[in-house]
């Protein structure tokens, strides 16, 4: 069942992660955004997603717009790159330059100041708000030698002058393998995007904190146990993954040193190559084989090689080397992914936890894959900060194993210590616990062997109570069918009356024998469903000798029934049905044509908060011997009736063990040939227990 449930988290995580980012706030149609009918205006952060208009291989500025001569060649849509745009509408290229538009409209008489978060642009930008010049990234131009690539965030304050206001984007990129938006940009309350800018780059710091931490802490314990060398390699992937945030999103490192565009984007691959080294000999180290120790050597090879000459390439060439890091680094995620489900399947708890972990990596590697390649998703980048969970389950799990090591290395020490010294003592200790445990094996196979008696015993009795019920089930049903028909012949007709009592009698039975057999069996099992609550009993009473009547009638038995005092009880409404039934059926079975019946109901609130039942006939009685055994007996008995009416012998202990569910008692007194009362006990308040005898 655990393994069923881990397969469906992952199947459902990769769903997840493989499907299209759906925006849930406004988003741009055909150039414009409309905000007229946001809820919040006082406090909202929005992305400018959607149909942005596109221009291609066209630098306007807003004076361009003011005739209304120029017409988009394409609505675009952003965040993505220009390349993904059909090239049936517009024939873009990775080398170029193109003006991005968009009209936002705000409610009437807005006039809150607003702030707007830009992230960076693949490679250079300027950006223009209602005619004005706001700032840029960079030098955007209409060639090579005119633009100069930049990564910085830009965050600007706007107060708008209007219901409306346009932007303008020109953006340029002959640097790098991809160009245009791959990041959304957020327009928002000015304090709120201030905020948020904030405490995402406040973020982006406290995790390079904790990651350098841990990989100190996985440095240090490698320096002193240098065996465990898959510290050294987690270390090493650790330090990488901490340093990666100085070199993307918020570009930490220009608040230490002003450093050249090129040079940024290379720390940045250069980091994803020594990441993806160390963490296949990381995986070498955890799950080793021999085909992925050759992968690993391959892998290694060939990013060395990129690692040693990106600093000599251009961009526009080794950032296409994320076309390779990526699939890889997934593969190797799918291998870790395996091993761990199939020690999984062996209910290794260590494994469990890997897998699971695992999952996270793989979750956030497809998310920050499809950000690289510009497609919508709704956050940015997210595997840094799933790599915090991910370090700290591992350090969990790393740390865990290497103090269980070193602690059972010391528990060895310490019993073999123990043996020298204690080894007479430790051998008669160990025949002692033998002996005991023989003793223990003994006493079980004695209670296995009571068992199965008991269960056997249950069995050959449930069996014989089938039997029964079987042999007298059919009687009724064959007398049912003979009486209809007959029914079906003319000369049958007039007796249409007597043979319906019949079978409604012997319904009756039918349905009497399968309710107790049916509740007999819930009771074996212990499925009984127990409801009591403050009810009265009379009216139980009453509903009960309304369906006895016609055949009492029949064996013109006189009924009397008394109620003296208070007649509300605590009980199981169904379950005090089936025993007041059960006894008036028996009541009227063995009590002579002519007879008579008493029901006595007596409040003895007064003598312990319960009240009394007493159903009494002038029957046949039951014999002294019989009533010591009456409720327990374990043999199945049933005695025809004075007019030889069929039962099961199910009856009387179906009414001991319901009277006891509703923490009630119940009692016979009878002489032969005399007849029979049954007294039943049962509490008036909820809680109530009352003495096993009167």
């Amino acid at each position: 069942m655990r393994i069923r449930t881990i397969c469906s988290l992952v199947l459902f995580l990769l769903f997840a992660i493989t499907l299209e980012a759906k925006e849930t706030s406004p988003i741009a149609i055909k150039g414009i955004l409309d905000l007229r009918k946001i809820g919040n205006s006082d406090h909202f952060i929005i992305k400018l997603n959607g149909e942005w208009e596109f221009y291609w291989k066209k630098m306007l500025h807003p004076i361009d717009f003011i005739n209304g001569n120029y017409k988009p060649d394409y609505y675009g849509d952003v965040p993505s790159y220009w390349t993904d745009y059909p090239r049936a509408s517009v024939k873009t290229e990775k080398f170029g330059y193109a003006t991005y538009r968009l009209t936002v409209l705000f409610p009437k008489g807005f006039k809150k100041p607003l702030g707007i978060d830009l992230p960076v642009f693949d490679s250079s930008y300027d950006i223009y708000l209602d005619g004005k010049y706001l700032g840029g990234n960079g030098i955007p131009g209409k060639s090579s030698e005119e633009t100069k690539p930049e990564y910085k965030r830009n965050f600007f304050r706007i107060n708008p002058e209007s219901d409306s206001m346009r932007i303008i984007i020109n953006v340029s990129n002959y640097d790098h393998r991809r160009g245009g938006f791959w990041l959304p940009v957020k327009l928002g309350t000015f304090s709120d995007v201030q905020k948020q800018l904030a405490n995402s780059w406040a973020a982006e710091w406290s995790v390079m904190s904790l990651l350098l931490g841990f990989s100190l802490l996985f440095l240090f314990f490698f320096i002193i146990s240098p065996k465990e060398k898959i510290m050294a390699f987690f270390s090493m992937t650790t330090i990488c993954l901490a340093l990666r945030p100085l070199f993307t999103s918020h570009y930490l490192i220009l608040n230490l040193v002003n450093m050249e565009w090129v040079w940024v984007v290379r720390f940045e691959y250069l980091g994803l190559f020594l990441i993806l080294i160390g963490l296949v000999w990381y995986v070498m180290n955890l799950y080793p084989s021999k085909i992925f120790r050759l992968i690993a050597w391959f892998i290694t090879i060939i990013f060395s090689v990129a690692f040693i000459i990106t600093p000599f390439l251009p961009v526009k060439i080794f950032s296409y080397s994320t076309i390779v890091f990526y699939p890889i680094m997934i593969l190797v995620i799918f291998y870790l992914l395996f091993m761990s489900f199939r020690g999984s399947l062996k209910k290794n708890a260590l494994d469990i936890a890997y897998f699971l972990a695992f999952i996270l990596l793989l979750v956030g590697g497809l998310h920050d894959m499809r950000v690289s390649l510009g497609k919508a998703t709704t956050i940015g980048y997210s595997l840094t900060y799933i790599i915090v969970l991910f370090v700290f389950v591992q350090a969990a799990i790393l740390l865990y194993k290497w103090i269980k090591a070193f602690l059972e290395k010391e528990k060895l020490q310490n019993e073999l210590a123990f043996v020298n010294r204690n080894l007479e003592l430790l051998v008669n200790e160990r025949t002692q616990e033998l002996k005991n445990r023989n003793e223990e094996i003994g006493k079980q196979n004695t209670m296995i062997a009571l068992q199965n008696k008991q269960l056997s015993d249950t069995i050959q009795l449930k069996n014989r109570i089938f039997s029964v019920i079987a042999h007298d089930l059919r009687s009724p049903v064959v007398n049912i069918l003979y009486m209809l028909n007959l029914l079906k012949e003319k000369e049958y007709k007039e007796k249409y009356d007597i043979f319906a009592n019949s079978s409604i009698q012997y319904a009756q039975l039918v349905i009497s024998l399968l309710e107790n057999m049916l509740v007999w069996g819930r009771d074996q099992e212990d499925k009984i469903k127990f409801s009591p609550e403050k009810r009265d009993l009379a009216d139980i009473i009453l509903t009960n000798l309304s369906i006895f009547k016609e055949t009492s009638d029949k064996k013109e038995i006189s009924v009397n029934f008394t109620q003296v005092g208070n007649s509300i009880a605590y009980f199981d409404k169904d379950l005090l049905d089936i025993i007041i039934r059960n006894l008036l059926s028996n009541a009227v079975k063995y009590t002579p044509r002519g007879g008579r019946i008493s029901i006595l109901l007596k409040d003895k609130t007064q003598n312990g908060e319960r009240i009394m039942l007493k159903i009494c006939d002038n029957g046949i009685g039951i014999p002294e011997m019989k009533q010591k055994y009456l409720f327990t007996a374990t043999e199945i008995e049933s005695t025809p009736g004075t007019e030889n009416e069929k039962g099961t012998g199910l009856g009387l202990k179906l009414c001991y063990e319901l009277v006891k569910i509703n923490n009630g008692i119940i009692v016979v007194e009878s002489k032969e040939g005399e007849g029979t009362c049954f007294i039943i006990t049962l509490p008036i308040v909820k809680g109530s227990i009352l003495p096993e005898k009167e």
